[in-house]
């Protein structure tokens, strides 16, 4: 028994469907002069009725975002400053910004977990607060808590460990 190959199967299928008629159907849109012809008649009877033929503003097009559309139109208002934070304020709210998942001593060295990122004393990290990139070292970390510095103020902060990242895997080898 002689099998045909796959690229010999769809050109057998390609060519039934080029030639069964309903594979060629035609669309419904009318030629463009046609629909132009279309468009003038009714606006003509439009006119004669003495209604107005006033068109639709420019559709937004679908395919650009609304933010692309918004800056090529206009230009931006300027954020308004809101209430600003400084010293003690300002960094504890930064403080309370980092994602803290508990602490870890290694080797004798107290560091502080970020997901998968350790911090130990004297790193630095960076904090995004109201548009502007704040800059804060762990000045210390403890069993329960850690320390943040930026410039000479410091806030100690609580790390609060959540109950999905102290859960142990169910399903072990």
């Amino acid at each position: 028994m002689n099998h045909c190959s796959l690229p010999c199967f769809f050109s057998l299928l390609g060519a039934l469907v080029a030639l069964c008629p309903a594979a060629r159907a035609q669309s419904d849109l009318a030629a463009p002069k046609i629909r132009e012809q279309v468009v003038a008649d009714a606006v003509r009877v439009v006119g004669m009725r003495g209604g107005t033929t006033e068109q639709p503003g420019p559709i937004p097009n679908p395919f650009v975002p609304k933010e692309s559309e918004a800056a090529a139109g206009s230009e931006a208002p300027a954020p308004t400053p809101g209430p600003t934070l400084a010293g003690a304020e300002l960094l504890a709210t930064l403080a309370a910004r980092i994602p803290a998942t508990g602490t870890v001593n290694l080797g004798g060295e107290a560091m502080l977990l970020l997901g998968q990122k350790r911090l130990k004393v004297g790193d630095s990290i960076t904090i995004s607060f109201e548009g502007r990139s704040y800059e804060l070292s762990i000045a210390a970390v403890t069993s329960t808590s850690f320390t943040v510095k930026r410039g000479e103020t410091i806030h100690t902060r609580p790390v609060r460990i959540s109950a999905a990242s102290t859960s142990t895997p169910t399903n072990r080898p």
